[in-house]
């Protein structure tokens, strides 16, 4: 507990320092920090960067960004109150992350819900984000820029999952609650737990299996520690760059603009390179000896209808948000 005071008292010093440092005054120059929970190798990480050198470019020199790879300044599961207290400018967010606040905020990690990688761009589009975003604000953070992460496999170290009930007496790491609850209508036992946790977990054996996406899997050496892989594509786990509102609502306008746009030129740029990535994380699993099951057209039903109460319950159970983000969902083309 002393620990975590400290460091929040250390990054609420250092926070301050650069608010005051005359980011209200219009022309001041501005530097500002950006958590990233994931290595550098990542191809989100390196959309990141490139936000960054538009940052600087669009601000003309005026704001600039540092970027703190790896959780070096926040977990995963520790970002989204160091936004809302303040104690960081800006941050890489798992949308998964504000569930406990904004229930409906897990419709992405809705199983067997968005068709392909170019679904979450029209369901963004179609109003889901401008909803979304308010419910940010009223938790007093912004929402910069949306950012892909391509979709989620199931990992393990038992057997070949090919069917619903090959998760039986499994324990596997989640990501989040919603993913939890899939897990958990397939029969295995989950347990939520940070990325930067995963691969000790696995390797200790405290689970047998892990639900990640395959360029994360890679990034974090998963492979060296796994023996199988499904790839089922059953859901996707989004992100967004979020930064503390007291903050920006500091910056002159025209700054807040240089950082708007550069966020949507790094967006569509992580969008355009997930496929690729995806292609050289799978060449890399498998080149490592993991087995890899893609879901056949008869398991994929089975899988579907098994899940159906999870879709259910959400839509039903969450609110009049997430019964208008599946709506919006489910009316996609």
């Amino acid at each position: 507990m002393m620990q975590r005071i400290w460091k929040s008292a250390v990054l609420a010093i250092a926070a301050a320092v650069v608010v005051a440092s005359g980011t209200a005054v219009a022309g001041a120059k501005t530097e500002f920090r950006l958590s990233n929970q994931l290595p550098p190798s990542h191809h989100i990480s390196k959309g990141l960067v490139l936000f960054a050198a538009k940052v600087k470019e669009y601000s003309k020199g005026a704001v600039e960004v540092k970027i703190f790879d790896s959780a070096q300044l926040f977990k995963d599961t520790e970002i989204v109150e160091g936004l809302q207290e303040g104690l960081i400018e800006s941050g890489l967010v798992p949308v998964n992350k504000w569930s406990g606040m904004i229930a409906a905020a897990d419709v992405f990690e809705m199983p067997f819900v968005f068709k392909d990688l170019t679904s979450i761009k029209k369901f963004i589009d179609a109003g889901a984000g401008e909803l979304l975003d308010k419910e940010f604000e009223k938790k007093t953070v912004k929402n910069l820029f949306w950012v892909d992460y391509g979709y989620i496999q199931f990992f393990n170290n038992k057997r070949p999952l090919t069917k619903p009930d090959d998760f039986k007496g499994l324990t596997m790491r989640s990501f989040s609650s919603g993913d939890a609850d899939t897990l958990k209508a397939l029969g295995a036992a989950p347990t939520v737990m940070s990325s930067s946790e995963m691969y000790m977990a696995l390797q200790r054996g405290t689970v047998d299996g892990a639900t990640t996406g395959m360029p994360a899997a890679v990034s974090r050496k998963i492979q060296e520690v796994q023996k199988f892989m499904t790839e089922a594509n059953y859901t996707t786990a989004q992100f967004a760059v979020q930064a503390s509102l007291k903050w920006w609502e500091k910056l002159p306008q025209d700054q807040r603009d240089a950082v708007l746009k550069a966020g949507k030129d790094a967006e569509e740029w992580i969008r355009g390179a997930i496929a690729q990535s995806e292609d050289e994380a799978e060449k890399a699993i498998r080149k490592a000896g993991v087995q890899i099951h893609q879901l056949t057209p008869e398991a994929r039903p089975l899988f579907i209808k098994a899940t159906e109460p999870v879709r259910q319950t959400f839509a039903s159970k969450t609110g009049e948000l997430a019964k208008k983000l599946m709506e919006i969902a489910l009316g996609l083309k």
